[in-house]
């Protein structure tokens, strides 16, 4: 739940306030096909489709080719809020 508060609190920093209650969370399907091919890009997808939700959508728009740029967005992005670590020490 903190992961998601800091990502509300995010988007409300950056006008795009999200009306969450966080009580009572009931998960939904996003999609009802199969979009990934791999056994390895499961939290990848997963925060997508997060993101889809924090954005009001009901789909992610990612396409499975897209999931590497995704990935690589992403790590920019916790990288941006610890100042003090590099890509190099994450692998």
């Amino acid at each position: 739940m903190k992961l998601i508060a800091w990502l509300l609190t995010v988007a409300h920093k950056h006008h795009h306030p999200v009306s969450v209650d966080l009580q009572g969370w009931v998960a939904h399907p996003l999609n009802i096909q199969r979009l990934q091919n791999n056994g390895y890009d499961c939290g990848v997808w997963v925060l997508a489709a997060m993101i889809a939700v924090l954005r009001g959508r009901h789909v992610t728009g990612v396409r499975e080719v897209d999931i590497g740029n995704l990935r690589h967005y992403l790590s920019v992005l916790v990288l941006s809020i610890l100042p003090n670590w590099s890509v190099q020490q994450l692998t």
